[in-house]
């Protein structure tokens, strides 16, 4: 547990409990629905996870090639 330093008036008295993780707190309606939404986006990243790499690199490549198509034929006009 790190020690953070406190604002003024406040004791330096470490916590038993890490802030957050009390047992009484819940989270609220909002929260709840924001984390299963959080959740459900990190899921859905996982599983397809091999077809965004592919994405990625087919789109290096379609910029690579752009790119290299765009010096050949600045090359050509200015000879």
């Amino acid at each position: 547990m790190t020690v953070r330093p406190t604002p003024p008036g406040c004791s330096m008295e470490k916590e038993a409990v890490l802030p957050g993780r009390d047992r009484r707190w819940r989270p609220t309606a909002v929260g709840r629905r924001c984390r299963r939404a959080v959740r459900g986006s990190a899921r859905w990243a996982v599983r397809r996870r091999g077809i965004m790499a592919d994405q990625f690199l087919r789109g290096a490549c379609y910029g690579a090639g752009a790119t290299a198509v765009s010096l050949l034929t600045l090359w050509a006009q200015t000879r």
